[in-house]
Order: structure tokens, then sequence, then C-alpha cells
């Protein structure tokens, strides 16, 4: 039985590690697999520590086995330096980011790539439309570059409608994919990238202008001193590392740009990226993958998983109904400040 350790799951935001969490828990449901959310850190032999960088202060502490992560720290540096991570697996949604951490020294622990999946049950295969207007999605990238992308539209007479990270709902996002002819990708470099995973997931045809660096990015301004200067410029980073030729066109070239959207234009309706997500992150596979982790790291059997049963229902901190308050009335004054906003 597996024990998630969630805040996100509590807080009721849609965001990414709120869906990383939520599409696991379709997956477990689809392969019947036992679950139970934010009880103790002992109530099962199988602990994900999802989000939560207490519930990972006192795993380390009381050298429980748990696999912790994508969603706790960005950087090795931020870990707690006076805690014992020998009990600890971390997980990681990329090889990118997985060799970035090693790079910066980090071996505490091992550290694992398992991707989320992808919710291939809200985000379906769209009808084909016909031939409309591209959708450019902006996210932390120069106001230059989304100027380069849209006078080349303009230019050709392509019509086109711009979206941007952190101003939309989910349902408008997937209005906007139903009637998009292919998405042009103008973002950061991404641990995972979970909105343009959804776009191909609906099927949804992707021009990627990818990342150089790591710090080819606008950051906001609580992250603008997150990386060191030497940090920002290393190269081996991308927008987009779940993709293949099925999904579109992916390229670093600022002056391959014009020709990809010659090539968009023409090809869109032959991309098939659906089927690559539907391949390689649908949630049955992913929910099966995490589980594996633990007969890889711990020994710990899919076979004995599925016929744990909780040692005991005491709940973490995440499952009081104080932190359930606390969190519902957070997010609901976030919501409000961003409308006035």
């Amino acid at each position: 039985m597996l024990n998630i350790i969630s805040r996100s799951y509590v807080e009721g935001e849609i965001n990414g590690p709120q869906k990383v969490v939520t599409t696991l828990i379709k997956g477990l449901n689809k392969i019947n697999y036992p679950y139970c959310i934010n009880k103790d850190l002992t109530a099962t032999s199988q602990v994900w520590i999802h989000d939560d960088p207490v519930a990972f202060e006192q795993a380390c502490r009381r050298g429980i086995k748990a696999l912790a992560g994508p969603n706790i720290y960005v950087l090795p540096r931020h870990i707690p330096k006076d805690i014992d991570l020998s009990s600890i697996v971390y997980i990681q949604p990329t090889e990118w980011i997985t060799t970035f951490w090693k790079r910066l020294g980090f071996s505490a622990c091992p550290i694992d790539v398992w991707p989320s999946a992808i919710d291939t049950d809200t985000f379906t295969a769209r009808t084909q439309p016909e031939k409309g207007s591209v959708l450019i999605y902006h996210k932390q990238r120069s106001i230059e570059e989304l100027d380069f992308v849209v006078n080349i539209f303009k230019k050709k007479n392509i019509p086109y409608q711009i979206i941007r990270y952190g101003s939309y709902e989910q349902k408008e996002y997937i209005d906007a994919l139903k009637n998009t002819t292919y998405i042009c990708w103008l973002g950061r470099h991404e641990t995972q990238g979970i909105a343009l995973e959804e776009a191909l997931a609906m099927n949804v045809p992707a021009l990627v202008w990818d990342v150089h660096a790591l710090g080819h990015w606008l950051p906001r301004k609580k992250d603008q001193d997150l990386y060191t200067a030497e940090e920002l410029i290393y190269p081996d980073v991308t927008s987009a590392e779940y993709f293949d030729e099925r999904c579109g066109i992916k390229t670093k070239d600022k002056d391959a740009i014009e020709r990809s959207i010659d090539t968009m234009e023409s090809n869109w309706r032959t991309y098939t990226p659906r089927d690559y997500i539907v391949e390689n992150l649908n949630p049955e596979k992913q929910a099966r993958a995490l589980i594996n982790l633990y007969q890889k790291h711990f020994n710990i059997s899919y076979e004995q998983g599925i016929r744990e049963t909780m040692r005991n229902n005491k709940p973490w901190i995440n499952d009081t109904m104080t932190f359930k308050v606390r969190s519902h009335i957070k997010a609901l004054a976030k919501r409000i400040l961003g409308k006035k906003g």
C-alpha cells in the first residue's frame, strides 16, 4: 500500500504539483493498487513524500525509507544540511535535472527518474479542426522573442492568439487547444513541462523554440537569485524533454523558426503527438513505474504492496482539519487577489 504525503493534494489549487499527485491517484485507481493519503509516516512500508519538506525532514531524522520529490526542493543546497538522507531515494522528472543535481555535487542519496503521467482522460484527443489560428504559449521568455515569433506570423498572414503562463484557467486552455491548428511553445526550461504535454495529449502538434541554457528565461521576482551566474549558463536543459518526431518540431536555433513555421503550416495534420503521450506517459504506466521503484530501491515487491494494509490510521499533519481549513482559505485568497490583479 502506498502512503501519499502531499500538501498540494489538500490545498486545492490546480497547478503542476497538484496534477502530479492527482494523476498518479488516477493511475493507481486504474491498476487497482491500494493507497492512502496523508497518513502517518509509519502507516505503510511504501511512503511517497511528494511535496512536503516537513515530512521529508521527519522521514530523514527517523530513518523511514521513502521516495521523495520531485516537488520539495529546487536545488540540493536547499536541503537542510543537518539531516541524514540515507533512507531516502529522491526522484526527479527528467534526466537533465538529475544530471544537473549530480554536477552540483549531490550524493547524499540515490536519485532516480520518474516523470508524472498526463491525464489523458481530461486531455482527450480533440476533433481535428479546420485550418485556423495558431496558439502561442508564452512562459517567462523575453518580449523580444515573443515579438520575433509574432512578426513572422503577421508577415505570413497566419492568424494567432497568445496565452500567457499564469493568466488562464484550465478550461480556457482546453478550449483554445480544441480550436488551434498547432501550438507554438515559447517557454522556459522545464523539469517536465506538464502544460505542453497536455497539449500533446489532445493531439495538438507543437513547434518548440527550445532554450539554450538554464538562464534563458525571465524569472519571477522571487526566483531572481535562485541560481548562481555559473549555473545560469548550464547548457544541457530543455523546454520539452518528453518529445519526439511524432509531436512536432523542437529547435534551439532562432534562424530555424521561420522555416519550422512553414513546415508546421504544411504538415500539422500529419503529426500524432497523442500517440507519444499515451505510449510514454499514460496514468497506468506511470503508476506502475513509481511502485516498481520500491522493488528497485527497497526490495518491496509489487505483490507485497498489493497485499499490504495500513498499520495504523493516524493522520499526518496535512490530513488534519486545521491544515485543510487553512489551505482552502489560503487558496481562496490567492484566487481573489489574482482576479483583482
